[in-house]
């Protein structure tokens, strides 16, 4: 049992100690503050530590007083006074703890947010398919938020609490030691019961945490999939895994509440034993006059603030047993090293020239097993590449690889002779444009959707962007034209308004790179039409890399490259393999068999 306690200790200590590490760097800007708000609790605790002295004083006043009534009268003046600035001391400490505190706290809270936001935005699209969006949102706000008490509130209460418990010890020594060490005899117990309960409180409050950003992750999950939900009838599983997993949060925050409730009794026992020890033994001292009467009032009264510590960490433990599973929550984040990231000497490069090339790429998302092998491939300045093959066959990777979302495991992909391990991810997004299938528009106006590929551009820009994506004609019909709100994700708009969109977006960023992923997919003929019409604007003089399956999309590309299970079995212009009895041809072949259907 003393084995596991220690153990406990041991690992509570070290869990405290990286929480510490993790704050550290984040409190120097607000170290004067800091030292101005120890100077209040300076001031809080000795005022407290005053009071009950100048109470003894007031006894030992009336109890000599017979002979010298007017010296007692100004006497209990002077302590009258005496106390009334105590009190009004300890209010003002009070109030520049209270306000000062929580403005460095929530300036910690700030600075957290942003530097754990900045992390993520350095982690690459691995990092966030592992993970439900709701458990990182939730690592970006309350694990933050709830920082904020332990900053404000625990950490002050713990300085005073501890600078109250010495002062108050030393004032009783001072006044009886014998009494002393009688009051201290219920102490051990006491502490030994926190010591105990502390760490299945710790475990709890992580569980309840962790409970808490599933739950949001499930949640928003379900809100961006409500259609789907709706559409197949899953209301009921769905409300079902809300109630399991909200019963299993609401179990580990009762669990967490019932370990804290615990300790009450504890605190509560030894307070009342000491008291009772002091009242019999010193009143016993009294009265065979061995103790002065206003010692032993002066006693009562500091031994009751010397458990007034324990009460206040007990009220404090909550929220700072939860608050350290936060920051060590926030710690992995921050201490996490993204799997794609800058060379430390990274070139920096404004515009490239655009030649694209991949030399014996291997690429695996798990070990063991390939997405990609022995892949090459090269794309001049101005030239069209296109990536065809069945779906697996690894065409989405690839471009990914050139975003550098992902490093090979071996080989190298270089843009003008450069290896991109080598180049700052800032340059060479800088030299990048996507336009995807599934396109990602944020809540706002089409006008700041757009102005997103250059924030920049002018308002004439903008329009002209538009035009060249054959998206000006159907914004104007819209209600508020380029500042109709379009909703989350673009909801109000329909699949080929969202395609140009993304495409002036594109064109506003004027990249050297272009990359398209099935851009036509999922729209009909007379809207692929005017998608390809704006795809053939956009792309011409850039070097562009284009997965489609349509012919209509890659018959004029300057180099095809079919796929199949991650290698490279058919190249060349379409004229030059659509002949061969290859895959490339069965492709074919198939669309035209469908086209004529």
């Amino acid at each position: 049992m003393l084995l596991k306690l220690c153990l406990n200790l041991e690992k509570r200590q070290l869990l405290m100690l990286k929480a510490l590490r993790t704050l550290m760097p984040f409190f120097k800007p607000y170290l004067g503050r800091m030292l101005f708000v120890l100077t209040s609790v300076l001031m809080v605790t000795w005022a407290g530590l005053l009071a009950p002295w100048l109470v003894r004083e007031l006894v030992r006043i009336v109890t000599v007083a017979e002979g010298d009534l007017a010296g007692a009268t100004q006497t209990l003046g002077i302590i009258t006074f005496a106390l009334l600035i105590s009190y009004l001391l300890r209010s003002a400490g009070q109030f520049i703890n209270f306000h000062v505190s929580h403005v460095v706290a929530f300036g910690l809270v700030h600075d957290l947010q942003v530097a754990v936001y900045q992390q993520l935005q350095r982690f690459s699209p691995a990092y966030f398919e592992d993970r439900q969006s709701g458990e990182i949102v939730s690592r970006v706000v309350k694990d933050t938020v709830d920082v904020e008490p332990i900053i404000a509130d625990a950490v002050y209460d713990f300085v005073v609490s501890f600078l109250l418990a010495v002062g108050i010890i030393i004032v009783l020594v001072s006044l009886n030691p014998t009494l002393t060490l009688l009051a201290m005899i219920p102490v051990p117990f006491a502490f030994g019961a926190v010591i105990l309960l502390a760490m299945p409180m710790q475990r709890a409050f992580k569980q309840e945490s962790e409970n808490y950003g599933e739950m949001s992750g499930l949640v928003q999950d379900n809100v961006s999939g409500i259609k789907e939900i709706q559409v197949f009838n899953r209301e009921q599983q769905e409300l079902k895994r809300v109630r399991h997993i909200s019963d299993r949060y609401t179990g580990q925050s009762i669990l967490a509440r019932k370990l804290t409730a615990m300790l009450f009794p504890s605190i509560e026992g030894a307070t009342g034993i000491s008291i009772v020890l002091v009242v019999w033994f010193g009143g016993q001292q009294a009265l065979a006059g061995n103790v002065p009467i206003e010692d032993i009032v002066a006693f009562v009264l500091y031994l009751t603030m010397l458990y007034q510590p324990l009460w206040t960490l007990l009220g404090t433990a909550e929220s700072l047993q939860g608050g350290i599973a936060s920051v060590n929550r926030i710690g992995e984040v921050l201490s996490m090293q993204p799997q794609v990231a800058d060379a430390p000497d990274g070139i920096d490069i404004d515009r490239v020239k655009g030649r694209v090339a991949m030399e014996g790429v291997y690429f695996a998302y798990r070990q063991g097993v390939d997405v990609l092998r022995d892949i090459n491939l090269t794309v001049e300045p101005g030239q069209t590449l296109a990536l065809v093959g069945p779906t697996g066959a690894g065409k989405s990777t690839i471009v990914s690889m050139v975003a550098r979302f992902y490093d090979p495991q071996q080989g190298r992909i270089r843009i003008d002779d450069i290896d991109l391990r080598e180049m700052k991810l800032d340059a060479l997004r800088r030299n990048l444009s996507m336009v995807l299938q599934d396109v990602f528009l944020f809540n706002g106006t089409v006008r700041d959707n757009i102005r997103f590929g250059n924030p920049n551009a002018t308002n004439e820009e903008v329009i002209e962007a538009a035009k060249v994506a054959n998206a000006h004609d159907f914004i104007h019909s819209l209600p508020d034209g380029y500042d109709t709100l379009i909703g989350e994700r673009g909801v109000k708009l329909s699949g080929g308004q969202k395609q140009r969109l993304s495409i002036a977006r594109a064109v506003l960023k004027d990249a050297p790179i272009l990359i398209l992923d099935e851009a036509t997919s999922s729209v009909d003929t007379e809207t692929e039409a005017q998608i390809q019409e704006a795809l053939e604007r956009l792309m011409k003089g850039r070097n562009s890399i284009v997965i489609a399956h349509r012919l209509s999309t890659i018959r004029n590309a300057d180099q095809i490259i079919v796929l199949d299970e991650g290698q490279v079995v058919e190249t060349g212009s379409h004229e030059e393999i659509v002949t061969n009895d290859g895959l490339y041809a069965r492709l074919v072949a198939r669309q035209r068999e469908a086209l004529a259907l």
